[in-house]
């Protein structure tokens, strides 16, 4: 018998998957948050898990600009992260000329 294969880590990103996943984090969580605000019984719950709703939709539409604006600059285009994942262009010259940068 053959074992399976290993899987494989996703180590890094492109740009385009990390504008899809800003987009779908931000609305799931609003409508995650709105959902408990609706189940919440009293009204300080449904305001405190509103305001972490938006806090957490906040942070992560911030990083996803930062992807955007790293990516768009030419001397930061090797150096983009997302919430601490290294994120590719999904420009092949730029990918390109980063693996002959390093």
């Amino acid at each position: 018998m053959s074992s399976p294969a290993p899987a494989t880590v996703i180590d890094a990103l492109d740009s385009s998957q990390v504008q899809n996943i800003g987009l779908g984090a931000i609305v799931v969580i609003i409508l995650l948050g709105l959902l408990l605000a609706r189940l919440a019984r009293k009204m300080i719950i449904r305001v405190v898990v509103l305001v972490v709703a938006l806090v957490l939709a906040v942070a992560v539409y911030q990083q996803r600009d930062r992807v955007a604006t790293a990516i768009s600059d030419a001397g930061k285009r090797c150096e983009a992260t997302f919430f601490g994942m290294h994120v590719e262009s999904d420009n092949p010259t730029v990918r390109k000329a980063c693996e002959q940068a390093s």
